[in-house]
């Protein structure tokens, strides 16, 4: 439009409809809110050994690892967080001996990982969560038709290994990245444990 033609256009259309410019603003915005509204979460503690920060949509469960202390799904957004914890002393009575390092490699070459279908794992990142050291990775593959992502981490305390496995559909990440993020930064040992 030249400049003579897009002034004409704003003093025919736009001036005469500031009302109805005004009204679908104001929806847009109320869009907006509405969709961005934060997630609550929940502590959820288990046995007085740990606890962790849950989304409030998720639900417990028990079908989703025989050896978790904690199972927690949601179906409908198909998104699932185990934990698996696995005392130091008793490993060593099974002369099993690992430090973080070791320990991860061997959660991350577990048979699970192998089933995923083009599976790859990224380069764990080393971090502090609440005080305990932890290895952190992205896992990404397929099952069967769908693409799906997990997030692993594995965390040492001075008693326990702690892993922490929380998983959905790849084309859901945008949407609980931040969720699963939370979730895993959340955790911490209780002095009891």
């Amino acid at each position: 439009m030249t400049g003579l033609r897009y002034t004409a256009f704003i003093h025919t259309f736009i001036v005469p409809n500031t009302t109805l410019v005004k009204y679908i603003s104001f929806l847009f915005v109320v869009t907006l809110l509405a969709c961005a509204h934060p997630v609550k979460f929940n502590n959820v503690n288990i046995n007085n050994k740990f606890v962790l920060q849950l989304p409030e949509y998720m639900q417990p469960a028990t079908e989703l690892h025989s050896d978790a202390s904690l199972q927690y799904k949601n179906e409908e957004k198909d998104i699932y967080t185990i934990v698996i914890n696995e005392n130091k002393t008793e490993m060593k009575h099974s002369h099993l001996k690992f430090n973080l390092d070791t320990y991860f490699k061997a959660v991350a070459s577990q048979p699970f990982i192998e089933s995923i279908q083009h599976g790859k794992i990224s380069e764990p990142v080393k971090k502090q969560i609440n005080g305990s050291t932890a290895m952190v990775a992205e896992i990404t593959g397929d099952i069967g038709p769908n693409p799906v992502y997990y997030k692993l981490a594995v965390i040492e305390t001075d008693s326990n290994f702690y892993q922490i496995l929380t998983w959905t559909k790849a084309d859901n990440l945008q949407n609980y990245s931040h969720d699963i993020d939370q979730t895993i930064d959340s955790f911490k040992e209780l002095q009891n444990s």
